[in-house]
């Protein structure tokens, strides 16, 4: 089953056939029209009516796909991640890559499947399964993080001393340093914050910088292994006992 396309990309698609086909129809029909008025003894008016016509094709098309975006169906999903909105034209059938972080959505029955946090007993790196996961591998080490599975039903279990415990602490966010990625980390910092790009390149002047306070360790853990993914070092500690 094809996988349903992102309502951006079909929006993008019609908009470029209607632009497309717009400014093509309209010079034709010019073109036609100067053919015509020039004609002389009438050699050129076959060749200028042909034109005319095949400019008024294109524009009657280019409304048509102008007509057809206002139609695109959405259908929003959040990531369960980064918790970034992915807005397709249906109900997905099958998983996806996030349009943020690039991670594969897990779906299930045309719904998203909850991502449980656990860190690696090797290296320590956090990493997510779901109940669709069959074989878990570190991202980082590569190490094979063992899952029990229940004969009884799709539920999956992992060992304990894997399992990453969420607490009721609140949480300060820090930034402390940058890898070579500094381009898409900028981006990811301006979309996590709602700042502009200056604002964010002056934080990382500024490292060691808080990006976030009060919140969760989940969340910490989420935000943390995000901007992972663009070389952002992060820490991350109680609220508490960065005030000390």
């Amino acid at each position: 089953m094809p996988r349903v396309p992102r309502a951006s990309d079909v929006i993008e698609i019609l908009s470029e056939r209607s632009l497309l086909l717009g400014i093509g129809g309209i010079v034709s029909m010019a073109l036609g029209g100067l053919l015509y008025k020039y004609r002389g003894q009438g050699y050129l008016s076959g060749l200028a009516i042909v034109l005319m016509v095949i400019g008024f094709a294109g524009i009657c098309l280019a409304t048509y796909f102008a007509l057809q975006v206002r139609k695109v169906t959405t259908h929003e999903i959040k990531c369960p991640y980064c918790e970034e909105s992915n807005v397709l034209v249906d109900t997905p059938n099958d998983d996806f890559p996030c349009v943020n972080c690039n991670r594969m959505i897990p779906i299930l029955d045309g719904k998203t499947v909850p991502v449980s946090q656990v860190r690696c007993g090797y290296c320590n790196e956090l990493n997510y399964y779901s109940e669709k996961t069959e074989v878990l591998l570190c991202e980082k080490c590569n190490h094979e993080i063992p899952i029990a599975r229940d004969d009884r039903g799709p539920r999956k279990t992992i060992p304990a001393a894997f399992i990453v415990v969420d607490d009721e602490a609140l949480y300060e966010l820090q930034l402390v340093g940058q890898g070579h990625k500094t381009e898409e980390l900028i981006q990811a910092l301006q979309h996590m914050l709602a700042l502009n790009r200056n604002q964010v390149k002056n934080m990382l002047n500024e490292m060691p910088v808080t990006v976030l306070t009060g919140i969760t360790r989940k969340k910490a853990e989420m935000l943390k292994a995000q901007l992972g993914l663009y070389e952002g070092e992060v820490e991350f500690h109680p609220m508490e006992e960065a005030r000390r």
